[in-house]
C-alpha cells in the first residue's frame, strides 16, 4: 500500500510540474505551423507526427496573451501554402503574494 501511495505522489508532482502546452487536433498533410504572439518563437513549429500542434507556451508573460496561429503545408509546386489565421488568447496567472507575518506560536 505504501508502495502504491509513493508512486501515486511521484506522478501528481511529474503531471503538475510539466509545462502548459498550446495544441491543436491532428490536421492530415500540415507540415507546420505559423505562430505570432509568442515573441521566443522566431520560426515556424513543426507539426507533430499526426499534423497536430505541440508547443510549450512556459516563457509567456503574465496577464493576457493574444496570438495567432495558421496551419501550412510545403507543397511541392506551390511552395509554401497557409492556412487562415486563427486567434487565440490565453492568460497566464501572477504568483501569490508575498507571505508576509510569519511567525512561531505556542
Amino acid at each position: 500500500m505504501k508502495k502504491l501511495i509513493v508512486v501515486a505522489i511521484i506522478l501528481m508532482t511529474t503531471s503538475a510540474m510539466a509545462s502548459p502546452y498550446l495544441v491543436c487536433d491532428p490536421q492530415q498533410g500540415v507540415t507546420h505551423y505559423k505562430i505570432t504572439g509568442l515573441p521566443w518563437i522566431t520560426e515556424d513549429v513543426f507539426a507533430q507526427a499526426d499534423g497536430s500542434l505541440k508547443t510549450d507556451v512556459a516563457l509567456s508573460p503574465l496577464g493576457t496573451n493574444n496570438i495567432t496561429v495558421s496551419a501550412c503545408i510545403q507543397d511541392a509546386t506551390w511552395g509554401e501554402v497557409c492556412g487562415e489565421v486563427s486567434p487565440f488568447s490565453y492568460t497566464r496567472p501572477a504568483p501569490p503574494v508575498i507571505t508576509s507575518n510569519i511567525r512561531l506560536i505556542q
